[in-house]
């Protein structure tokens, strides 16, 4: 997913990305007429290069779901990990009770307290913590994102907790 953050991001990386595809169906043409292979190379890697980076970018983005419909807790109620990996040197677990009491631990920190959740966001509030967490959906699994941007154009690529167990005990 493109960072469109910055003014007229979206439109730059489309203007980049469709001069890469023109001037590599150029250099395309001038290697095909010259029959030089470095100019036909060239140009095909451009233009590939290009159509593939936008396509993988508009399929991502399509995986990607801010506001996935909750209809309630009990589909929100279990454990929710994260386990240490390349990019996270850090594993989190968060268990959701269905009587809104919740249980954080991750290796540097340990805590429990009381959680409401309002259409995707949940709030966690204990002893000394009060945070916002956000349900998304990613290729239809939904996810839970300790730090969620309050922008998605500022999105790190982080999916956050997956759902490892739910409880079947009932919500009210």
């Amino acid at each position: 997913m493109f960072l469109k953050s910055i003014p007229f991001g979206y439109l730059i990386m489309l203007i980049a990305l469709t001069s890469l595809v023109l001037v590599g169906t150029a250099s395309i043409v001038f290697g095909w007429r010259t029959r030089r292979r470095f100019w036909l190379v060239l140009g095909t890697v451009l233009a590939l290069g290009a159509i593939g980076t936008f396509t993988t970018d508009a399929v991502i983005d399509s995986l990607m779901n801010w506001n996935p419909a909750i209809r309630d807790d009990s589909e929100v109620v279990g454990v929710w990990t994260k386990d240490r990996s390349f990019w996270s040197d850090l594993s989190e677990t968060i268990t959701l009770n269905a009587d809104h009491s919740f249980d954080y631990h991750s290796d540097n920190e340990h805590f429990t307290g009381k959680w409401t959740r309002i259409d995707w966001n949940l709030r966690i509030i204990a002893e000394g913590v009060d945070s916002e967490m956000r349900f998304i959906s990613f290729s239809g699994k939904v996810r839970l994102l300790f730090q969620p941007p309050e922008d998605p154009d500022l999105w790190d690529g982080d999916l956050g907790l997956e759902r490892v167990q739910s409880q079947t005990s009932d919500v009210k």
